[in-house]
């Protein structure tokens, strides 16, 4: 296959990745960033990055393998790495969400806002930095909503480089970017010396923190992530009211918008106030006593409060209903009320209106959840012990797979169920419940599959996962064999290999080729999960290596 450097809509990549539309570019630093669609995975959206030129190809085929190993749910993941005719194309994860550039022209942020994204998005500049990289491209198109959970997703704007061993102070230059963009979302254009917008009011401390991002000073600035983290810990959430003229029910329905990846619909506006709430509105919105729905609803427990025939009519209707889904799911009041609660970043018991529709959202976003599940299920949450899914664990035992492993297939069960910055480990309680219900729904039908490696010829294997599934693969060697695992998917998919004790021979990651040690013994216990949206088909091959080779 014949490509032009400037492929157009249509042109299919190794008959795998279809070009649908080119949202950026070409530029020489940058190339073109394109919305195309993995057609062997279903027509699975993926985002595409274009590099035409020597110098813009040399930077990225550099850094690109240190991306593949970078893992963290608000950096897409990196996958394949094609080189054609001249051209590089970076395959990476479509990231479903509408960009706060698009955002910032509906409207201006409340400073509670700005505030919560600012410590949901410097852990992601802490990762990146402690990796020695720098984004250098940060601003509000390169910062997306997710639609899913509402986390904010750092876009790589094609301008990622290594810090230089000459530039220890390069990530300043990130944090900076990243006060330009906060103040830039309260409404205010910061000045070219980091000077403070004019008519730009702010609490005197969170002010405090967003100069000092600005600040050029050096004895004044922020070095680290780390370091703004933790001054903010000091800054109270302020007390916002919403802008003249926009609801959060009317910000919740913005109109579609052309975001930075394409034509997305918005997500929930109110989800970025979710810190505000605490157990406090729990109580006041779902009381655990068993008394009648309507005196539930005058009050949290030893409170004074208004009755509730005080509170909108329309509200009353959204909890009476929320309420009469709770009874039809036999979902436990008392449960449901406190895992709510505990999906806050932060308790702070307030009760004015904005808050309680924020939580009333973020209960039917966990209903929706729940929902999933067996009616047998549902109606043991809250009361779900570790002996409940024993029989199905003892059966996974038996046939070999380490403990450690039979967890880590569980949480690829839980993918569905608990929201992305918990998936991957077993929480705590209130959330525990659903990874107990994962593990009874999802190990009764697990299907193992068993290889064995021999020198010379590949033992090879391909299989169906299903979406938010998990397959396991168990490889058997010779003793004092390597063994060299080459695992194919889709970008969506991730792999990880364990030794005999439930050791981890090759961290989660993407799929990918690997060599195991002799030392980590037989059999290896390869754990593949897929986090698309479709069954998608993976291919294992495996050979063994004696040392004598």
């Amino acid at each position: 296959m014949r490509l032009n450097p400037l492929s157009g809509s249509g042109t299919v990549l190794v008959e795998r990745y279809r070009l649908e539309e080119r949202l950026s570019g070409p530029d020489p630093f940058r190339g073109s960033l394109w919305r195309a669609v993995d057609v062997m995975a279903g027509d699975l959206p993926v985002a595409i990055r274009q590099l035409q030129t020597p110098e813009s190809q040399k930077r990225q085929q550099a850094l690109w393998p240190q991306l593949q190993a970078l893992l963290h749910p608000q950096v897409p993941r990196c996958g394949e790495l094609l080189e054609l005719d001249g051209s590089v194309w970076l395959i990476r994860d479509w990231q479903d969400g509408v960009s706060y550039d698009v955002l910032l022209r509906q409207r201006r942020f409340a400073a509670a806002e700005v505030l919560l994204l600012l410590r949901q998005i410097l852990p992601v500049l802490a990762l990146l930095h402690g990796c020695g990289l720098v984004h250098g491209d940060l601003n509000p198109r390169q910062l997306l909503r997710r639609r899913g959970d509402g986390l904010p997703v750092l876009l790589d704007g094609g301008r990622l480089q290594r810090q230089g061993a000459t530039e220890p102070d390069a990530a300043w230059s990130d944090l900076h970017d990243l006060g330009v963009t906060a103040v830039a979302l309260l409404g205010g254009i910061a000045g070219q010396d980091g000077g403070w917008p004019e008519h730009l009011e702010l609490d005197a401390g969170f002010r405090q923190v967003l100069e000092r991002l600005l600040s050029k000073e050096p004895e004044r600035r922020f070095s680290q992530a780390s370091e703004v983290l933790k001054a903010l810990e000091e800054v109270a959430l302020p007390a916002s009211e919403p802008e003249p003229g926009v609801s959060v029910r009317t910000s919740r329905a913005l109109a579609r918008e052309q975001g930075a990846e394409g034509r997305l619909w918005p997500v929930v506006i109110a989800l970025a106030l979710s810190a505000l709430v605490g157990s406090a509105i729990g109580w006041f919105l779902l009381p655990r006593s068993s008394t009648a729905d309507r005196a539930s609803l005058t009050g949290r427990e030893g409170a004074t409060s208004a009755p509730s025939d005080s509170l909108p009519s329309a509200e009353l209707d959204q909890r009476q209903q929320l309420l009469s889904r709770l009874r039809a799911l036999q979902v436990d009041r008392g449960w449901f009320v406190e895992l709510v609660d505990a999906s806050q970043l932060r308790r702070e018991p307030q009760q004015d209106a904005p808050y309680r529709r924020v939580w009333t959202e973020l209960a039917e976003q966990w209903l929706a959840r729940i929902a999933l599940l067996p009616p047998a299920i549902r109606a043991q949450l809250g009361r779900l012990k570790a002996a409940d899914w024993q029989q199905p664990r003892e059966a996974l035992l038996k046939q070999g797979v380490h403990p450690r492993v039979v967890e880590h297939l569980v949480s690829a069960g839980a993918q569905d169920l608990l929201p992305v910055t918990m998936r991957g480990r077993k929480p705590a309680n209130p959330f525990l419940q659903l990874w107990i219900a994962a593990a009874i729904q999802s190990l009764d039908d697990v299907e193992i599959v068993r290889l064995k490696a021999r020198p010379l010829e590949p033992a090879i294997t391909s299989l169906p996962i299903p979406p938010g599934g998990a397959r396991l693969v168990l490889v058997e060697a010779p003793a004092g064999d390597a063994v060299a695992l080459g695992i194919n998917g889709t970008p969506l998919m991730q792999m990880m290999v364990f030794g005999v004790n439930g050791q981890v021979e090759a961290e989660r990651g993407p799929l990918r080729v690997t060599r195991i040690a002799p030392e980590a013994g037989s059999p290896l216990q390869v754990l593949v999960t897929n986090e698309g949206v479709s069954s998608s088909l993976f291919t294992l091959s495996c050979r063994a290596n004696p040392l004598d080779q």
